[in-house]
């Protein structure tokens, strides 16, 4: 049995960028409601519930409404259209024109599906055509009147059921204390449907009151409210709109946090200083510890003995009793490690534990063979799957970052990795950005905070310097290489990505409260502000 919980050091985070800032002492997390974390979506904009009442009228605004000013597109889309082409679009939106059409040929194949997905945040529709001189253009126009859709029950329908451009519904979902794929599948088992028709673009902590938004294909606004309303813990749902696509890992610009540091040892002045800094300079881009879970068994551990094709040590991992688990699913689990009797073990869980994750893997083990352990991992959730792998990547990341940080600070350095915004072709549907190395004439044109370290992955532009013998090494040491990121199951496939080394926090802003307990709630929630109908509760006491 694991005893002992996994730590900052454990997952390579181990160096600060100013290590001559003494920093002070305090309590984070002492509950969950001292920690507020926020989605901030592709277009720069903070998830919110809006209206939880009429999900039609919401639903229907967001489809009506219609960017009109270039710079609030999100980067992605400024990639793939000029601002020549957006007030030529606009022409065609507000029926100045009648088409407008967009050159194609020389991108991906993703790209041009991307251009498709474009004309849906315009309300256009969208054809591939061949032009005279034999090039490759996508046609926008406005939809035909008889291709308009009869709504009915919330959801619209074509013909044969809700149409292509409506399949995701897509809501924002605020939780408290809970994990998002351990609500994911609550949320599913309710709905009576799958947790794989689910998807989000980012794990939210568990200790926590968090807000993201959730896609899931062919469910309508009312049975997600009827299935939110049956959960006993803190859950809200709301901000519907319809989507051709579901989410994807990664599909936000960052998080906003707000942060409760409780019991704090020192004055004023000294955190204006510490806070300061951090203002101006940022922090290393670590992945986090909710990328690897609390728990004795860190997730990357797991998607190591994926990545190494080893499942049935993938399995122990997830089955392993653990000292910090609930009695009920300890003695479940260490039942299974004893005898190996999935089907026992599965059953002596109570009711409201068969969601957890590792009741579904001892579901799945018991109902195939012993040994077939591709089969018993489908049961799981594909995001969970993904999880782990993304955790080993991120594992070696936070690893490789340290590395950097210890041995040449914020230096900038011959060989490193910067984007290539002259390309706009993506290497691969899995990497959103390109990049390119710098050259020794270069190095005084860039600061760190323009740098890039790569996600081991079989599609990546490794560095031209020390920084890729570090990454190699690493990988060397477990057997690996980077094909061994390249896999036929879409779940475990890898091609990798980039990230920022340094990257300074945006509308960073502190305040010095006076309370009288740990455990007194001073941050409003999110779900708090969206039932403000009169003065919001006051933070703090005077004489605390």
């Amino acid at each position: 049995m694991m005893t002992s919980l996994v730590t900052e050091n454990d997952v390579g985070i181990c160096r600060y960028l100013n290590s001559d800032n003494k920093g002070f002492k305090g309590r984070i997390k002492e509950r969950y409601s001292d920690f507020n974390v926020t989605e901030i979506g592709l277009d720069g904009h903070q998830v919110s519930l809006v209206s939880q009442n009429d999900p039609k009228e919401e639903t229907e605004k967001e489809q009506n409404k219609v960017p009109d000013v270039y710079e609030d597109l999100s980067e992605e889309v400024k990639k793939l259209i000029s601002v020549q082409d957006f007030q030529n679009i606009l022409k065609v939106v507000k029926g100045e024109s009648d088409k407008h059409d967009i050159n194609v040929e020389k991108m991906s194949k993703a790209d041009r599906k991307a251009i498709h997905d474009i004309c849906k945040i315009f309300n256009l529709e969208s054809n591939t055509q061949t032009s005279s001189s034999g090039e490759k253009m996508i046609e926008m126009k406005k939809p035909s009147a008889d291709k308009k859709v009869q709504n009915r029950g919330g959801i619209n329908h074509g013909e044969r059921g809700r149409s292509k451009a409506e399949k995701f519904l897509h809501f924002s979902l605020y939780k408290e204390n809970m994990g998002t794929s351990e609500l994911i599948s609550q949320l599913a088992h309710s709905l009576r449907t799958k947790d794989k028709y689910f998807s989000f673009a980012g794990t939210k902590d568990r200790r926590g009151r968090t807000l993201q938004r959730v896609a899931v294909s062919l469910i309508k606004p009312e049975s997600i409210e009827k299935a939110v309303a049956r959960f006993k813990t803190e859950v809200a749902v709301g901000n519907y709109t319809y989507h051709p696509q579901g989410l994807r890992l990664g599909d936000l610009s960052g998080n906003h946090f707000e942060i409760a540091i409780k019991d704090v040892d020192t004055e004023g002045t000294r955190i204006d200083q510490i806070m300061n800094y951090f203002k101006e300079n940022g922090f290393i881009n670590y992945f986090g510890m909710q990328r690897f879970g609390t728990s004795e068994v860190p997730t990357h551990q797991i998607g190591l003995k994926i990545l190494k094709r080893d499942l049935n040590g993938a399995v122990d991992l997830i089955l392993l009793p653990r000292e910090h688990q609930s009695a009920e699913l300890k003695t479940a689990l260490t039942s299974y490690a004893e005898t190996k009797d999935a089907e026992s073990a599965f059953k002596s869980l109570p009711y409201k534990m068969k969601n957890r994750i590792e009741a579904k893997l001892l579901n799945g083990i018991k109902s195939h063979h012993e040994n077939d352990k591709v089969n018993a991992m489908k049961f799981i959730p594909s995001g969970v799957k993904q999880m782990y792998g993304h955790a080993y990547q991120s594992y070696i990341w936070n690893s490789l970052v340290s590395k950097r940080i210890e041995k040449y600070g914020t230096q900038v350095l011959e060989g490193d990795l910067v984007e290539d915004k002259s390309d706009k072709t993506y290497k691969s549907p899995g990497i959103r950005i390109n990049v390119r190395k710098l050259k020794a004439s270069e190095l005084s044109d860039f600061t760190i905070y323009d740098i890039f370290l790569p996600l081991p992955g079989y599609a990546i532009t490794l560095p031209d310097n020390e920084m890729k013998d570090f990454m190699m090494e690493m990988l060397k040491a477990e057997d690996l290489t980077l094909e061994s990121f390249r896999s036929s199951i879409r779940d475990y496939d890898l091609p990798g990505g980039y990230r920022k080394i340094l990257i300074k926090a945006q509308d960073v802003s502190w305040e010095v409260v006076k309370h009288k307990s740990l455990t007194d709630d001073i941050i409003h929630s999110k779900l708090e502000l969206s039932k403000q109908t009169g003065p919001l509760r006051e933070i703090g006491d005077a004489e605390g």
